[in-house]
């Protein structure tokens, strides 16, 4: 649980996120959330507005121990490979999970009927992402451990090296996840092709 969440708030996260994945974002009305939760309406709605806003909080809840992780690499971490490794094997831990990958297909599935479902998303979880690991990066490069011209599009690449066919046959289905030998074996990659293309030296 978060620091600071209340436990009634963090119930409802907890229920709603139940709820989304097995019934869908259309599927689920707060009133069903507030009984699973459970809670009453007015609670409910003393926390979140209506169902978007407890969507999004569902997905920023995904990302909430990668936040961490990079905020404690920015502060802790002077150790360049060591720092990126960390972040980068928490990236992978949260987009190879069980709830992320559901996550993401009903993002997809849900898109052509709630289009602002995309926007709301992107908001929520890849966009604080991005913007803390650009962060991260900017100080890499202007202490000169790594060069890195343009920290945006570095952020972008650091996140799809990630992806891939292997994140797409999870989504469709193929395989059920990655082991840890293969998350360790896609962190390695990653970061080696990272630091060396972004002049680190050892």
């Amino acid at each position: 649980m978060t620091t600071g969440t209340s436990p009634k708030r963090q119930a409802i996260l907890d229920a709603a996120k139940r709820a989304f994945l097995a019934h869908g974002y259309s599927g689920v009305s707060m009133e069903a959330i507030a009984e699973a939760a459970p809670v009453s309406k007015p609670t409910l709605y003393k926390h979140f507005k209506g169902k978007q806003e407890l969507f999004a909080a569902v997905i920023g809840g995904q990302c909430e121990e990668l936040l961490n992780t990079l905020t404690q690499a920015q502060t802790e971490t002077r150790d360049t490979a060591a720092g990126l490794k960390a972040i980068v094997r928490a990236l992978v831990d949260l987009i190879y999970s069980n709830e992320a990958l559901n996550l993401h297909r009903l993002i997809i599935a849900e898109q052509q009927h709630f289009p602002e479902l995309g926007a709301l998303v992107y908001r929520s979880g890849p966009e604080p992402v991005l913007k803390l690991l650009s962060s991260y990066l900017t100080k890499l490069d202007a202490r000169q451990a790594l060069r890195i011209p343009d920290v945006g599009t570095s952020s972008k690449l650091l996140v799809g090296m990630l992806k891939g066919d292997d994140h797409f046959r999870c989504l469709l289905g193929l395989q059920p996840g990655l082991s840890e030998t293969e998350k360790e074996r896609i962190t390695e990659a990653a970061v080696a092709l990272f630091l060396k293309g972004h002049g680190y030296e050892i």
